[in-house]
């Protein structure tokens, strides 16, 4: 493990501790502490506003001069930071200013979204920019008894196949479904993924892979990427919701993820929204998960069962015997999503009823929560329109207007990297602690350059390398 891993690593605080100010209440009268703190605050502000000048770090953040220098040249040599080119002219037409680098090279991060029927698998740098990705199908079904060695092994395939050394790697982060036990990081009665009860993720793979671990709710880890890299990106308030095979929601209030007392708020999927409907497998009746996902909305597309109900049993057969689908093999929601925009009458109308039912949970969300921004996710986020536009007539029809008439739907941005990201964002938050939003530090970067400024770069991920499985 090199220098500047092992101190990282060393420096990692849990994801408890997620505010300088708090790092300074509690160490405020501990001259090594006060300096630690200072030293985060100008790594921060190298990692947000870079390539920065040492006197405008000095200015943002209030410290002296010395104090900025002497901070630096300790980070550089611990190798966290590099120093660059030049400022085009000196503000005074002095010697021109060397800038300050973060070296966002210095490690590795892994984010891992492991889904119900699905497993991605991205590396980053420090910076969170991916550098590989691979995804595939993954069947919790199994229980974690089987699941967890095979999840641990393409792990590790993936690492060997992009020739990632764990020597670099500073953290793990895992996004899952399914309410969790924040403090003992176990999943708790999880629906639809038997034998994930009370498992200990953390300790399971903390053993076997020897990095700090950080694991959360799936949907919480999406809404926690979209907050940084996406969609979500400057808006304090909003609602990450995914809908694929399951339904979950992520909840960020005042520019933080909201997790509640126990770390299971944002189970949307869960919602009554017919006392006499269906059984869920959470054991309860009408949940909005028993009502629409994305293998329902297959079904009713298959069986015109939302056509049938709209315009009658002559119109629903006609609709199945020209449907677009085909009948043969394995159809998913992105084939219904694909017959829908080519004109299929029966996938058209079983998506607007999904649309329809999600609008109706969304209402008593905006009813109670207040959003600014609602972000869908998830495979049938897919449909764009054909899914939005029936979900904000019924969120509109069913909640009050004051609550719901400046909220806007849309789809994230990220994609299927949400929650991988957000994952990464996890471990980057431990390492580096918060980003201090009054100092512009979490806010899209204006770098000093050479006579210009350059936007911020969004994550961009390579080419997709098969992951190499042992034989």
């Amino acid at each position: 493990m090199s220098h500047t891993v092992r101190r990282i690593v060393r420096d990692m605080r849990s994801q408890d501790a997620r505010s300088r100010g708090d790092i300074l209440e509690r160490s405020a009268t501990d001259l090594h502490g006060l300096r630690e703190a200072n030293r985060t605050l100008v790594l921060n502000y190298i990692r947000s506003a870079g390539p920065v000048a040492r006197v405008t770090i000095a200015r943002r953040t209030g410290l002296s001069r010395t104090t900025v220098s002497s901070i630096v040249d300790t980070l550089l040599k611990e190798g966290l930071v590099r120093e660059g080119s030049t400022l085009s002219a000196a503000p005074s037409g002095g010697r021109r200013p060397v800038l300050v680098h973060f070296n966002e090279a210095a490690g590795r991060i892994l984010g891992v979204d492991l889904g119900r029927s699905h497993l991605t698998l991205i590396a980053t740098d420090l910076a969170a920019n991916v550098l590989a990705r691979s995804s595939g199908p993954f069947d919790c079904d199994l229980g974690a008894e089987v699941c967890l060695p095979v999840l641990v092994e393409k792990i590790r395939s993936f690492a060997a196949a992009w020739e990632i050394s764990w020597d670099s790697v500073i953290g793990l982060g895992l996004g899952i479904p399914g309410p969790m036990d924040a403090r003992q990081h176990m999943l708790v009665s999880p629906p639809r993924m038997p034998g994930w009860h009370g498992v200990d993720l953390y300790r399971y793979l903390r053993r076997e892979l020897k990095v700090p671990i950080f694991i959360g709710n799936d949907a919480n880890m999406g809404a926690l990427g979209e907050s940084r890299f996406g969609a979500g990106r400057g808006i304090t308030n909003f609602a990450y919701v995914k809908v694929g095979t399951g339904i979950g929601c992520g909840l960020v209030i005042d520019g933080d993820v909201y997790r509640g007392s126990g770390g299971s708020a944002g189970e949307l999927g869960h919602i009554t929204i017919d006392e006499d409907g269906p059984l869920c497998d959470c054991g309860n009746r009408g949940c909005l998960e028993a009502m629409t996902t994305a293998p329902l909305i297959v079904e009713d597309a298959l069986h015109a069962i939302s056509l049938r109900r709209n315009q009658g049993d002559a119109a629903a057969d006609r609709a199945v015997a020209s449907s677009l689908l085909k009948r043969e093999g394995h159809i998913d929601v992105a084939d219904v999503v694909m017959a829908a925009f080519a004109g299929d009458a029966a996938c058209r109308a079983a998506i607007e009823r999904s649309g329809e039912l999600i609008g109706v949970a969304l209402a008593s969300l905006v009813n109670i929560f207040n959003p600014t921004v609602i972000l869908l996710d998830g495979s049938v986020a897919r449909a764009n329109d054909l899914v939005l536009e029936p979900i904000r007539h019924a969120m509109q029809l069913r909640s009050l207007s004051a609550a719901s008439k400046n909220v806007q739907i849309m789809t994230g941005k990220l994609g299927d990297n949400a929650i991988a990201l957000g994952a990464v964002a996890s471990v980057i938050d431990a390492a580096f602690g918060p980003l201090d939003v009054s100092l512009g530090i979490g806010q899209p970067a204006q770098p000093e350059q050479n006579g210009h400024q350059e936007a911020p770069v969004e994550p961009v991920e390579n080419v997709e390398k098969p992951v190499r499985t042992s034989r």
